[in-house]
């Protein structure tokens, strides 16, 4: 029997980790979603709303319009690899590939790629167009409780490339035994290794999850009670009875550990010099706004219903503002800046407390704003003052 083995990240392995997963485990992958579109229905996914059936293209927290951005953002977080998913990707073949190529060309050969796919489109054609474009390591994630699965499935083509071949899929409680019988194919054809992942529920899954009686293990985790208690015994089954090289993820090594590590690596590349880097890689920063634009439940969607022509004057407005609070307080220009995109005035958090007085005077409102480092930097704590 094969040894299992706990890992520092909350998670736990048999033999080796896949190269794709220990790149993931840094946070220095860039989750690129190359189309929210797929020819599989399995109620279990947990894509949200704004990406499922939306042919879209995404990378990390950033909506993508151009190939740019998708370069940049991976130089924002000095991303050693890409993790390639949908939807399907080779739902969008032409795209993927394409993607995969642009890539490779900017960062070189070692930037680690690994994609998934439900296989239902993974034929010869195609699995050949990503080996040629250079993909390192491609994963599938079939419904394997479908009746209708075949053992023909494009897993087995896959096996004919020379690139890293995995399974992965979610353990549902409930289900052991025939996530048994799909481990005992994926072992016998020879599949490199398989990957269990810790079954979640999101806004797009809920009822799905309600309808077999699944319940998060908490109320503040979205972890199904029961699929690590399952993982646990399949880790067992597969030690016994396989080769495999198995890793079990949990909602917390996704979200305590990969998470917070890309924000770690972005934060420190997009951090200006007005802000303060917390232990989770949030950003702490300060905050002013205009009379009229102080944040509310609905404050998002208003500043993005604004038209272009508003939205110009409003900036024109904040800009003049700087200007003048640097010239009456002696800020120095790379500890403030009006915010194009939240209609605001960043500084730091010290200045505003020596000047919080004055600033009211003049009918200005304040916030200490905490925010991921991201594209939307979403807002996680907003403290108007």
């Amino acid at each position: 029997m094969k040894k299992i083995i706990k890992t520092q990240h909350h998670s736990w392995r048999i033999g080796n980790l896949p190269e794709g997963c220990k790149h993931c485990i840094r946070g220095a992958k860039t989750v690129l979603l190359v189309t929210g579109l797929c020819s599989s229905g399995c109620w279990y996914c947990p894509l949200s709303e704004r990406k499922k059936g939306k042919d879209i293209v995404v990378a990390n927290e950033w909506w993508i319009k151009k190939d740019s951005e998708i370069l940049r953002e991976a130089e924002l977080c000095d991303s050693s690899g890409a993790g390639i998913t949908g939807g399907d990707p080779l739902c969008r073949i032409d795209r993927t590939v394409r993607y995969i190529k642009l890539l490779k060309k900017k960062f070189g050969k070692k930037f680690h790629i690994h994609l998934y796919t439900s296989g239902e489109l993974a034929t010869h054609e195609n699995l050949g167009r990503l080996y040629n474009a250079g993909l390192d390591e491609i994963r599938f994630h079939p419904d394997f409780l479908n009746p209708k699965f075949k053992k023909s499935h494009g897993l087995e083509n896959a096996l004919k490339f020379r690139w890293s071949v995995g399974c992965e899929i979610p353990v549902i409680p409930g289900e052991f035994e025939k996530t048994k019988k799909f481990v005992d194919y994926a072992n016998r054809i020879g599949v490199d290794f398989l990957n269990l992942n810790e079954l979640e529920m999101s806004e797009t899954n809920a009822d799905g999850m309600e309808k077999h009686d699944f319940e998060p293990i908490s109320d503040v985790s979205f972890a199904v009670n029961g699929s690590r208690e399952m993982a646990m015994k399949l880790l067992e089954y597969c030690a016994k009875n396989t080769k495999l090289r198995v890793h079990f993820c949990t909602v917390k090594l996704k979200d305590g550990v990969q998470l917070k590590n890309r924000m770690k690596r972005r934060a420190k590349n997009i951090a200006k010099d007005y802000d303060i880097i917390t232990d989770e890689g949030l950003l702490v920063r300060r905050a002013i706004y205009l009379p009229e634009f102080v944040p509310s439940f609905h404050y998002k969607k208003k500043i993005e219903s604004i038209k272009i022509e508003k939205r110009k004057i409003i900036l024109k407005k904040l800009s003049k503002k700087v200007v003048e609070l640097k010239r009456r307080f002696q800020i120095p220009s790379n500890l403030i800046e009006a915010d194009a995109r939240k209609l605001r005035i960043l500084t730091g958090a010290w200045i505003v407390e020596e000047i919080a007085k004055d600033l009211k005077k003049s009918g200005l409102k304040s916030a200490v704003v905490e925010e991921y480092p991201t594209w939307d930097g979403l807002c996680v704590d907003l403290r108007m003052l």
